[in-house]
């Protein structure tokens, strides 16, 4: 994997307490909408790395604003895995101790990764600390999906600390000594369940992933909302069609650290993909193509980036 440009400013960290690098992961960003995630991020964390998915970014738009922000300009669109493997690799050469991750659209409060880091202190356990969040693009709540959650359903919590199964990737504030156990993001994803599937390996492996719902981020998740009854569908491209259904699939085949019966409820949630997408998404003809191609490479394996068009 190459870089068109790493630009360096001279760091200066925070004196005193363990070392957290941001990691924001920007694909085709809206220069206002990044320019603000950075400026509710950058004075949490020692160090901050953009890492641009071989878009459009340019480096003098944040770097020249402040000497803690690093951009790595990516020669192509990796995927958000490797791009986030690539930030960890460059949080470590400057000693991190824990990362958030971060996607481009994602506000944070002031005092919220302070308050992320507490949370490790009451759970010796925890791999990785996450946030509440409220999805800008829905006009309901978000919850938490427990870890005793039954068919990966979330549940409205409105306070304190709880044992996740899963938990997206913006927010997520990770231990790196953890991560050293559990292994990078999975690459072969490219994009979607990357997130999810590193919390499965991490519970696999003996740790926890903790929600506080004392802290509540602002996150887009996805391009639009639907209201179905008393749900609300979140709705991307066809791509993203393509991406969500293959690697659902996927993982209820291939994982071999959920059990059956998690496999089973999975594979079972996952049969809504092929149905909802096309149903509900326009230009249909072009989402149930997509659907049906990522259905048709997962029960071959096929994964990693497609070349396919919808």
């Amino acid at each position: 994997m190459g870089a068109l440009g790493i630009y360096h400013p001279e760091p200066r960290y925070f004196s005193g307490g363990p070392l957290i690098a941001g990691i924001v992961i920007t694909y085709r960003p809206e220069t206002s909408i990044l320019r603000k995630t950075v400026q509710s991020l950058i004075d949490q964390v020692d160090h901050l790395f953009i890492v641009d998915n071989g878009s459009s970014v340019k480096a003098g738009e944040f770097v020249s604003d402040h000497e803690r922000l690093t951009l790595i300009q990516l020669e192509d669109n990796y995927g958000i895995a490797k791009a986030q493997n690539r930030g960890i690799a460059e949080a470590r050469k400057v000693g991190a101790d824990y990362v958030v991750l971060s996607d481009q659209d994602t506000r944070y409060p002031p005092g919220a990764i302070s308050q992320l880091m507490d949370v490790f202190d009451r759970w010796p356990l925890a791999a990785a600390v996450v946030p509440k969040f409220n999805d800008v693009n829905k006009a309901g709540r978000d919850g938490f999906i427990l870890a005793s959650s039954i068919f990966f359903s979330p549940s409205q919590v409105d306070g304190g600390e709880y044992d996740l199964l899963q938990a997206i990737a913006s927010g997520k504030l990770i231990r790196l000594s953890a991560l050293d156990q559990v292994g990078l993001m999975y690459e072969d994803l490219f994009i979607d369940w990357v997130d999810i599937e590193w919390c499965w390996r991490a519970r696999a492996r003996g740790y926890q992933i903790v929600g506080s719902a004392d802290v509540v981020i602002d996150h887009a998740l996805g391009d639009e909302s639907l209201a179905i009854g008393y749900r609300e569908v979140n709705l991307r491209s066809p791509l993203r069609h393509y991406y969500i259904t293959r690697n659902a699939f996927a993982l209820a085949l291939r994982t071999p650290y959920l059990s059956l019966g998690m496999r089973c409820l999975l594979l079972l949630r996952s049969l809504r993909y092929p149905v909802a997408f096309p149903l509900l998404s326009r230009p249909r003809l072009r989402n149930l193509c997509a659907v049906v191609a990522g259905l048709s490479d997962a029960l071959l394996g096929r994964l990693g980036k497609t070349h396919r068009t919808f």
